[in-house]
């Protein structure tokens, strides 16, 4: 039997992210995409139950900010995202997303930053889609580098 949560987190996995991009047609939909900031560096200095702590956190704070407007998934190792059934939603999930995980910070001092990216599911070619998005995120992942 085909289970569509992933163990650690909960969220979606990565094959029920292929199965509904292939199915999403929303006009006005979003895909997200994060990435942990320097995962390795939490493993190796705290070890890999920190580490698996982390991605749990980050897992609930995305799906507390989003989940309401769309589907949360854990696609990789430290890769998260979500598909938002409209992008009006973005903007005020991503400050939800900030807050919660500024708060988990104070708590978990070790806690690594995640970044993120977005593009518009406008085309139908999730691939093309998750390549600008990617590209977004890596110029997300860069400003965060330089205010350290």
């Amino acid at each position: 039997m085909w289970n569509p949560l992933d163990g650690l987190t909960g969220l979606l996995n990565q094959n029920s992210f292929l199965n509904r991009s292939e199915e999403m047609n929303y006009t006005n939909g979003m895909l997200i995409v994060f990435d942990v900031d320097d995962l390795k560096h939490v493993n190796d200095v705290f070890g890999h139950v920190k580490g698996d702590l982390c991605l749990s956190i980050i897992a609930d704070c995305i799906k507390k900010a989003y989940a309401q407007y769309g589907y949360c998934y854990r696609v990789g190792g430290d890769e998260f995202c979500v598909l938002l059934k409209n992008s009006r939603n973005e903007e005020a999930c991503s400050v939800q997303f900030e807050s919660f995980i500024k708060k988990k910070r104070n708590k978990y001092t070790y806690l690594p930053s995640v970044s993120y990216g977005s593009a518009m599911l406008l085309t139908g070619d999730i691939v093309s889609v998750k390549d600008l998005a990617d590209q977004n995120m890596y110029l997300n992942k860069k400003k965060h580098k330089q205010q350290q």
